[in-house]
């Protein structure tokens, strides 16, 4: 029996910790308003990131963002190069994109779904981008990412404003330790959203 209540406060407070480490999310960092959140699931070696912040834009700027693939280099972190692969309807795009990493690292490439949809009752918009398998031909150069899911839960506010959550888990492939992807892990959606913000809001003030 353990009778030093020092020792038993200690082992209990580690324990909790422990577990909100692997099952909650962390505040890492507020970037300029870009609330980002870290958690590590149990027997995954990469963390889940989160980003929480709030946009000035209404839902059709949005959509017509992230819909205009070919542009998505000039905001999404790290991207080079995508392109629109088939269309199914107005709210189903498959596109290819190519993740550029720095020297000596190979880049990583993936096909990605990106689906639309609205939820009536709630009016809250849901935006799910997944990696799927088998579309494109792996390039010997470049390392083709195995999994990779980013959702958006895209909520109206009062006035010209849009609550945004943003969730993604992936695994870059190859063979990169999982603490190098989580050191960086929070980095990108930062700097992604703030050109999201800053694209918007020029196509704002040009119309």
């Amino acid at each position: 029996m353990i009778k030093n209540p020092l020792l038993i406060t200690l082992l209990v407070f580690s324990a909790v910790a422990g577990f909100a480490q692997h099952g909650q999310w962390q505040l890492a960092k507020d970037d300029n308003g870009v609330k980002i959140y870290t958690r590590r699931l149990p027997n995954e070696k990469f963390k889940e990131v989160r980003a929480i912040f709030e946009l000035n834009a209404t839902e059709d700027q949005l959509t017509n963002v992230l819909k205009d693939i070919p542009h998505h280099n000039n905001w999404s972190y790290g991207t080079k190069k995508t392109y629109v692969i088939s269309k199914r309807g107005k709210d189903t795009i498959v596109y290819y994109s190519e993740v550029a990493l720095p020297w000596p690292l190979s880049n990583r490439d993936l096909v990605i779904e990106l689906t639309f949809r609205k939820d009536t009752v709630t009016n809250v918009l849901h935006i799910q981008a997944k990696s799927i398998p088998g579309t494109v031909p792996h390039y010997p150069d470049l390392v083709r990412v195995p999994y990779s899911l980013a959702t958006w839960e895209v909520t109206p506010l009062m006035g010209k404003k849009l609550k945004i959550e943003y969730i993604l888990s992936a695994d870059p492939g190859g063979s990169l330790p999982g603490w190098l992807v989580n050191l960086g892990a929070t980095v990108g959606p930062g700097n992604s959203f703030r050109k999201l913000m800053a694209i918007i809001d020029k196509k704002d003030r040009q119309n």
